[in-house]
């Protein structure tokens, strides 16, 4: 090797250890690193080489008496090798926003120059790949239910017309009785719900939007035409304002009065229902919940999870419901 390639292996290497601020590297561990790789050189030639290094990159120093310990600067941009590729990139744009609510701050803030990174390489990526995380949603509320096995290939067929707007003509089979039938689709977003993922689409020139589980499709083969895009369509809001993974009942809003044991309300102090959710401790020690929200049937397993710790009030017709489902399991478990 020659001695300019042996240079730049050696001050590489050196790059690559030394951590972001707040934890830092000292040079006699630096040179460490350095002989354990092979690399005989005296302290002195690590320092020349930091000096130079700090003076093309983003790091700093601090002293300690005749010591010096190294750090790259905390708003340094992430230095690859090879290079972080727009898959990748997207890949950690989308692990971002699940990862934040569930990773210590400490973490994340190690975290957080990998993610900028990304962002910066997507912005100058394709429309097609950057858009991508805003065509996904992933819902986990609910039990986890045993995947449905999805053909690879048909999966493949389906993430590539999402991602490069194409139609999609497929063979599906509805959860009926019904036959398969051939689809023209318009891809619009994915959902995954509790490990179930489904299309969002329109078909041929329809407007109205569809969801089909793709464990029932047969068959899929893209096209070269491109897709048919709703204006202003937005994956997020369609599944959060509109409930439409909730399996609404009725679309129009309903004031709720529910009264809970004590006991099982307390989590609803910290996890509100609703935005305008009022709770009131009643004189038996029970408590009124109120709150304004949609009749789904995600809500009726709710509350009917609750069991005898829960009553509902109003509306009449959610009342008369549980009255009803009540009398048939009272039916169902006195009988021989």
């Amino acid at each position: 090797m020659s001695r300019t390639a042996d240079t730049i292996y050696r001050q590489w290497l050196m790059l690559s250890k030394i951590p972001r601020f707040p934890r830092t590297i000292s040079t006699v561990e630096l040179n460490s690193i350095l002989s354990a790789e092979g690399y005989d050189v005296d302290i002195r030639t690590v320092q020349r080489d930091l000096l130079k290094l700090e003076a093309n990159f983003p790091l700093c120093f601090e002293s300690e008496g005749r010591k010096h310990y190294w750090f790259w600067v905390k708003e340094a941009v992430t230095q690859d090798l090879p290079a972080m590729e727009p898959v990748t990139a997207l890949t950690f744009e989308m692990a971002e926003s699940y990862l934040t609510p569930i990773l210590p701050k400490a973490t994340l803030e190690l975290l957080t120059p990998y993610f900028n990174r990304a962002k910066q390489i997507l912005h100058g990526a394709s429309s097609q790949l950057k858009d991508w995380p805003e065509k996904v949603v992933v819902i986990d509320r609910g039990p986890a239910l045993i995947k449905p096995k999805i053909d690879p290939s048909i999966q493949q067929v389906i993430y590539q017309g999402l991602l490069e707007e194409k139609q999609i003509k497929a063979i599906y089979k509805p959860r009926s009785p019904k036959k398969s039938s051939e689809y023209l689709i318009h891809p619009l977003g994915i959902v995954n719900r509790q490990g179930v993922i489904y299309l969002v689409c329109t078909l041929w020139n329809y407007q109205d939007i569809k969801q089909l589980a793709l464990h029932r499709f047969e068959s899929a083969e893209l096209l070269e035409e491109s897709s048919t895009l709703l204006e202003g369509f937005n994956l997020a809001s369609y599944v959060e304002n509109e409930h439409q993974f909730s399996y609404p009942i009725n679309d129009d809003p309903i004031r709720l009065k529910v009264l809970f044991n004590a006991g099982a309300v307390e989590h609803l102090y910290e996890t509100p229902l609703t935005e305008d959710q009022i709770l009131t401790v009643k004189e038996d020690g029970r408590v009124l919940l109120e709150g304004t929200t949609t009749d789904t049937l995600e809500l009726r397993w709710w509350l009917g999870g609750f069991g005898s710790e829960a009553e509902v009030l109003e509306p009449i017709e959610l009342r008369e419901h549980f009255s009803k489902q009540a009398q048939l399991l009272t039916s169902l478990y006195s009988s021989k």
